[in-house]
Parts: structure tokens; sequence; C-alpha cells
């Protein structure tokens, strides 16, 4: 949210309501239409007067072909701050989302994959799920499973419940006895701690522990370390791509082209969602406001998701400048709601 100094109620419903026709209808704005289709009990001389005078101030603008006018990032910006007004789901919108999350049975990655199709669907934009980076997330648990006389598998557990493995090959056969110590002994020291705290400190004093006692440990260590390591890159998902074909900004193929860029593979798109992170709560991040050149002509909606307080990744919606912002954040805030509720539970099982 930005600092601004409130401008006068006349000039800020001309404004909202030249923002909420172009959103609506992609089409630069004249003061006929705002005079003819918004009660403002304003002539179209005096409502032209004032929109000469939003262009002045920078809130609005005009494109070279058309007499109309259009928001700028700036009346963007105000309009999202000040004037906005959130539209609410309908029920039904509400229940499909809440059926979607309701089987716990699936775990964090389908949890995850239901998370960016609905938000797709309610938006009509891609949305995009960054799943948790391992470095952030808190260790739950490690299960050791005997699979043969000199194999086992480690299976570890984070908080927000997504599950990672490992099969280590023994040297020499061990007792279910001591793979059941090993494996409550670690419980006990790594429980609530984050990866990172576990690679950084506790690896390194619980392998000279080890060292002391037996190897066995000290290796199991170092495949959950390991193992973490190649699954710590960003993970993003995106649904309803096509759905921005659907927008008038982007028919034009030049225009399409950046703009599906960012949601391939290989994109700077994930690694500045992952910074993000960093700033808990919703975002509206509008045009010129991305830190991403390629995003100049698109605005981001982005929620974090926590376990225990943490932040672990984010969801968001990616669409054109003329996003409908009064929507797309309440569906946003609506499913990481219900995403966070969902992660809770896992967190206590």
């Amino acid at each position: 949210m930005m600092a601004f100094k409130r401008m006068d109620e006349r000039k800020e419903k001309i404004l909202r309501a030249t923002t909420d026709e172009y959103i609506a209808s992609a089409e630069p704005v004249g003061s006929r239409t705002i005079a003819r289709k918004y009660d403002l009990g304003l002539s179209p001389a005096t409502i032209r007067n004032e929109m000469a005078d939003l262009e002045e101030s920078g809130y609005l603008q005009q494109p070279h072909t058309s007499a109309g006018r259009i928001p700028s990032v700036l009346g963007y910006r105000y309009y999202v701050d000040a004037l906005m007004e959130q539209r609410s789901l309908t029920p039904q919108e509400e229940s499909a989302v809440r059926q979607e999350f309701e089987d716990r049975r699936r775990g964090i990655d389908e949890l995850l994959v239901r998370t960016s199709r609905v938000l797709s669907q309610l938006t009509h934009y891609p949305a995009m799920v960054l799943a948790p980076e391992m470095d952030n997330a808190i260790f739950r648990h490690v299960q050791l499973i005997p699979i043969d006389p000199t194999a086992i598998m480690v299976l570890v557990v984070s908080g927000s419940g997504r599950v990672e493995h490992g099969v280590m090959k023994l040297e020499s056969a061990i007792s279910e006895s001591d793979i059941e110590s090993v494996s409550n002994s670690l419980n006990r020291a790594l429980k609530g701690r984050t990866f990172s705290e576990i690679k950084s400190t506790l690896f390194n004093q619980m392998r000279s522990e080890a060292i002391a006692n037996d190897c066995f440990t000290e290796d199991i260590l170092r495949l959950i370390t390991n193992s973490l390591r190649s699954k710590n890159e960003e993970n993003m998902r995106v649904d309803g791509t096509i759905n921005i074909i659907e927008q008038p900004e982007f028919k034009e193929v030049d225009k399409l082209k950046p703009f599906l860029s960012l949601l391939s593979e290989g994109s700077n798109l994930p690694r500045y969602l992952s910074e993000l992170t960093n700033q808990s709560g919703l975002q509206v991040i509008i045009g010129e406001e991305n830190k991403l050149p390629e995003m100049t002509d698109c605005s981001v909606v982005t929620a974090t998701y926590d376990v225990g307080g943490r932040a672990m990744g984010i969801i968001g919606v990616l669409g054109p400048t003329r996003m409908e912002y009064n929507r797309v954040v309440t569906a946003v805030e609506y499913v990481a709601a219900c995403l966070n509720e969902m992660l809770l539970l896992f967190s206590k099982e």
C-alpha cells in the first residue's frame, strides 16, 4: 500500500468510475460515457475538466489513438488502496473452494495442485502456487523403514505434510531395535527445527556425536541433508495459462510472448515470487511496481501461506494491469485462508 494524500471526493468518484469502466470494457473511457453510465450528477464538461486534472497529476493517461483515458499505474494504485469496493464470493463459489480442500488424504502436493486450479477457476486468470522451499520448512519427523538387511528407506516429513525420501545402503546389517533407537534420537533432536537450522548448525553438532557413537546416524543425517538439497529449487505450479488469451491486451503476439515466457520453465518468476514470501499477507503489485522488466504490463496479487506462523510458500494470480482487482483480491484471500486451515490440520496430525 502506498502513502498518498487523498484527493477531493469528486476526483475520487471520477477516478473510480473511469477505472471500473476501463476494467469492464478494455476501451479508453470518455467523459460522456462516465456522465451517461455513472450517476455522478456532473456534466460531461465538468467530468472532462476533472479527467484532464487527473491526467496532469499522473492518475490517468491518454492513449495516442484515442480521445478517452485509461488509468496509469499510479491511478490503479490509488484505486486499489483507497477506492476499490471488494467483491464477495458467492456461496456457490465458497462451497466449490471448500470441496476442493475437504479431502485430507491426498497430501500436501495434491493440496497445492488443487489450490492453483481452483484459484484459476475463480478468477479466470493464470494462477500460481510456489511450493515450500525445504530450507524454510519445519522438520516434523523421520521414519526409518527396513527394506532388507542392508538397506533402509528414510522418510522425512515436514511440518506442512510434505514427504521426501531416499534409500540408504548399509555396510552391514543392523537390528530393528537399533533402527528404532536412532529414529527416536533424531526425532527428539530435530523436531520443530527448520531444515536450514539442521543443515547449518545441528548437523555438525550431531555428526560429531554420531562419530563418537556410530556412523549409522551420521549417514542418515547426510542422506537427509543431501536429499533436501536437490529438492530446494523453486517449485512453481501454474494453472489457467490459456485464460490470458481471452484478454484484449494480449491479442497481439508481441504482447502475448513476454507474458507466456513468465509462466514457462526457466523464467525468473519463481525466484521473484520466492522473494515475496518475506512479506507476509496479501500483496497487490501493479505494472512497473514489479521488479521484473517483463512484468511491466502485468499485475500480480499474492498471499503467503504458513505453518506454525512461518511463511512457507505463496499463491498468486497474474494478469494484465487491467485486472479485476476487486474479484481477484477476494479470491486470493479466501483460497489462502482455506489453504492455511488445511495446512494447520496437516501439521497437527
